[in-house]
């Protein structure tokens, strides 16, 4: 190998990092105009972005962690999976309604059953409203302590629309989960999360519920 050959390396190599670059400030501005279209009612190339964010969301992660904070990440993910299913969820006529069971106070007489806690409307936490409210709109609520509940209602009340509460990570791999099933979710995050004593916008939630999901 001659000086010549070692210089052709080092040029390919500067080649090389400038395109990675260069596609790294690409992909990182097509973050940004996404999110910014999304805020906007309006999702560029849809069909691409759903199948993009049901499969590389890892890498996705990876390179909005230069701009942003994972919550964040999770949540421009789920507000693109709220626009994106939002009328094939209007249209659905079989909804269920998903809470997580940390919303319950910690002194909550609810047992757990075949379908998740069974709520006893006992006004110590939001949850009893929130059920009479989805069931009267036409939603069969189930509070459940983790996701293989979310697999159990899917396969066993087969829903053609699932609406969520959760915390950022369990909403986003739900709502992947559940975009990969071809089911039409929508979703809304808690306020606090922590797994326990957490907290959601309750008007916001019995709003969406009565009105428009999305």
């Amino acid at each position: 190998m001659n000086f010549t050959d070692i210089g052709i390396f080092d040029y390919l190599g500067m080649i090389l990092l400038i395109l990675i670059v260069l596609a790294a400030i690409l992909f990182v501005t097509a973050i940004g105009l996404g999110y910014y279209l999304i805020n906007k009612n309006k999702i560029l190339f849809p069909k691409l972005s759903l199948y993009i964010t049901n499969n590389f969301y890892s890498i996705l992660l990876r390179i909005f962690l230069i701009i942003g904070t994972e919550d964040t990440f999770y949540k421009v993910a789920s507000d693109f999976y709220n626009k994106y299913y939002c009328e094939d969820f209007k249209k659905a006529k079989n909804k269920v309604l998903i809470l997580p069971h940390c919303l319950r106070d910690l002194k909550c007489p609810g047992k757990l059953g075949p379908d998740g806690v069974e709520c006893v409307f006992c006004g110590k936490c939001p949850i009893g409203r929130v059920i009479k409210v989805a069931e009267e709109n036409g939603y069969k609520t189930y509070v459940v302590p983790g996701s293989t509940f979310l697999k159990r209602v899917l396969k066993d009340k087969k829903p053609d629309g699932v609406f969520a509460v959760a915390c950022h990570n369990d909403m986003f791999h739900g709502m992947t989960f559940l975009s990969r099933k071809n089911v039409p979710v929508q979703g809304q995050l808690l306020m606090k999360d922590g797994c326990i004593s957490t907290l959601v916008d309750v008007e916001e939630l019995i709003s969406r519920l009565k009105n428009e999901p999305c």
